[in-house]
């Protein structure tokens, strides 16, 4: 995605960090963007819209559950498509009870509950560099 004279977009998201215990809510992606990927429940920003409202409207269309005791935990940048697409992406770390379910079938293939010990090797990009900051680790990626 670029503009119309082929500058790079910036595009702002959010990814949502859910935590039951000691394991992360991660999505199989079937987008476009990190497909067969796992990532958080998230997508992007609406103009003139706060991040933490993006941030519920995300997860509730994702996975119909709802967002509570939210907070920003940090972002990350880095490009997608090929150095067409500049991310920008705010984490939310937030509780929200209940079993997500697949509500955007044609996004998301399913959703799992991961530790860190047995975290998939591919990750989508966000979700690869928040684990990265968190543990001060690297993770393999494609």
């Amino acid at each position: 995605m670029t503009d119309d004279i082929g500058v790079p977009v910036t595009v702002l998201g959010v990814g949502v960090v859910v935590r039951d215990g000691d394991a992360w809510l991660l999505g199989l992606r079937k987008s476009a963007w990190g497909r067969d990927t796992w990532a958080f429940p998230g997508g992007k920003v609406d103009p003139g819209e706060d991040p933490l409202a993006a941030a519920a409207r995300e997860l509730r269309e994702e996975t119909g559950l709802a967002l509570i005791e939210a907070h920003a935990a940090g972002w990350a940048s880095g490009w997608l498509e090929a150095g067409r697409v500049r991310h920008v992406t705010l984490f939310v770390e937030a509780a929200a009870p209940g079993t997500p379910i697949v509500a955007e079938p044609d996004k998301c293939a399913r959703w799992a509950w991961f530790t860190r010990d047995a975290l998939p090797a591919e990750l989508f990009e966000p979700t690869r560099l928040y684990f990265e900051t968190r543990f001060e680790t690297r993770f393999k990626t494609r």
